[in-house]
């Protein structure tokens, strides 16, 4: 089953007035639905921090495996096994000095096979915004729809409407997964990235007049199913996956964010004691 980024309630861009940028983090994420303008009105915000990478994995691992499907259903991955020897350890990035684009990091992920967290290799490609090329944002989710998505998305419709001074992007990125991931004979979970989208210095998004600052903004993500819906995942493998996000039209001053815990750490080991964060940018 495709895991789902889940999203500050309904969707909600919590909209804090005021005349300079004001600290604060989004609140713990729920199931998602639909946007409206009205989600991006006043209220109070929470001082939650967003629920880590490692939350949403363990729930998957909690799912029954779904049946092996024909090998008629496996898509082509991106490449088998890309050049890795340059990727650096996700763990050692920071705001200051994030993971360009293009490069590859280590980030460790979820095994099922024995409940445990091992390295992977994550790179962001591309990071496309509506204004800089509306056919392919709208391309993104007309594909994620077409393969079967259970969140089917019409960005023209009311439901799906912004505030005018935010629009919606996709982010594509990679994630290849060595030989030596353990894997059960079925194959492993989609190995999809929980990304946020988090102010640089801390704090929200600030609103396009610099009056106002969006605290929430960064949880309103999708993972669009660019993959059929019946995809076998296996190791050794590069997949590529896309994310449908919001953010301040022009602005740039943010980082892609995931969570994780050091490779070999049991699900019975994790703490935020241990968690580490790996940034992203977005250019």
């Amino acid at each position: 089953m495709k895991r789902k980024r889940v999203i500050a309630a309904l969707l909600a861009a919590v909209l804090l007035f005021a005349f300079t940028a004001c600290g604060g983090e989004s609140g713990a994420s729920q199931e998602p639905a639909s946007v409206s303008s009205e989600s991006f009105g006043t209220s109070d915000v929470s001082s939650e921090p967003p629920a880590s990478e490692a939350e949403t994995s363990e729930s998957d691992a909690s799912q029954e495996p779904a049946q092996e499907p024909d090998a008629s259903s496996e898509m082509p991955a991106s490449g088998s096994e890309p050049d890795i020897s340059s990727a650096i350890d996700g763990s050692t990035a920071t705001e200051e000095s994030p993971v360009p684009v293009g490069q590859w990091a280590t980030i460790a992920n979820y095994s099922v096979q024995d409940e445990t967290y091992h390295n992977v290799y994550v790179r962001v490609t591309n990071v496309t915004t509506s204004s800089e090329d509306a056919a392919y944002v709208q391309d993104a989710v007309d594909r994620s729809n077409a393969n079967g998505s259970y969140y089917q998305i019409d960005l023209s419709s009311e439901d799906y409407q912004v505030p005018s001074d935010v629009e919606w992007c996709v982010l594509d990125y990679e994630v290849y997964v060595p030989g030596d991931y353990p894997s059960p004979e079925y194959g492993i979970t989609e190995p999809t990235m929980n990304f946020s989208e988090n102010n640089i210095g801390g704090g929200g998004i600030p609103s396009a007049d610099g009056t106002s600052v969006y605290l929430a903004l960064g949880t309103n993500n999708f993972d669009l199913q660019n993959n059929p819906s019946d995809m076998r995942f296996s190791v050794g493998n590069t997949y590529s996956f896309q994310i449908l996000f919001t953010m301040v039209k022009g602005y740039e001053n943010y980082l892609f964010e995931l969570t994780s815990y050091p490779d070999g750490t049991h699900s019975d080991d994790t703490s935020a004691d241990i968690m580490y964060y790996v940034y992203f940018a977005n250019k």
